[in-house]
C-alpha cells in the first residue's frame, strides 16, 4: 500500500522529514499538511517541502531515498 510522507528539503544538507504527522495515507492529505504549514509562514526560508510516496517501512523507504527519518 503507498502511503505518503512530507519531507523538508533545505537548499543544504540532506533532505529529512518533517515533525508528525508526516505520513498520510493519500497524496492529498500530505498536500493539506503542506498547504497548512505554508500558510503559516510569514518569511521565505531557505528551504521547501515536498511529498514523497513510498511504500513498505517507513525508516527503509527513507532511507533507500537519502531522506533523514
Amino acid at each position: 500500500m503507498t502511503r505518503y510522507a512530507v519531507i523538508r528539503v533545505p537548499t543544504s544538507g540532506p533532505p529529512a522529514l518533517i515533525a508528525a504527522p508526516n505520513v498520510f495515507a493519500s497524496a492529498a492529505e500530505a498536500a493539506a499538511r503542506v498547504a497548512a504549514i505554508e500558510q503559516g509562514q510569514l518569511k521565505q526560508h531557505h528551504t521547501y517541502l515536498e511529498v514523497v510516496a513510498f511504500d513498505g517501512p517507513l525508516a527503509d523507504a527513507m532511507a533507500a531515498k537519502g531522506i533523514q527519518s
